[in-house]
């Protein structure tokens, strides 16, 4: 009884996936072909443009073939690739313009880095 029981139920299984498994299971195949090329040819949704912030440093190293320039009030300036302005600290670093913050991407150490050594930077320049 056991035996009969234990195959019935085999049988049934083996049957039941070789079924399954014969059968195309891709949706696209089990429709019309008008139905599938009409979805095809619709355009594709409007894009949306997200906006992209540039990550660049706020503080950079002069590094061979850096070029440096004088501004007409004496400071000395970089302008990068990108057209960003850098202004020459006290510690021969260069630090990024604030009027730039808005258009970067930077972490919170690195505007805190860059505050910092800014505000001293200009506090000697002014006396």
């Amino acid at each position: 009884m056991k035996r009969t029981f234990i195959l019935t139920a085999v049988t049934i299984t083996v049957l039941t996936s070789v079924l399954t498994s014969c059968k195309s299971s891709r949706v696209w195949e089990t429709k019309e072909r008008t139905e599938r090329t009409s979805r095809q040819s619709m355009p594709p949704p409007p894009v949306t443009n997200p906006r992209y912030y540039n990550s660049v440093a706020l503080i950079i190293n002069p590094t061979p073939g850096f070029t440096m320039n004088r501004y007409h009030d004496g400071r000395y300036f970089h302008r990068s690739p990108g057209g960003l302005l850098y202004w020459k600290g006290y510690d021969n670093r260069f630090f990024l313009d604030g009027a730039y913050l808005n258009r970067i991407s930077y972490s919170k150490w690195e505007y805190d880095e860059w505050r910092r050594y800014r505000r001293a930077s200009e506090s000697n320049r002014r006396r």
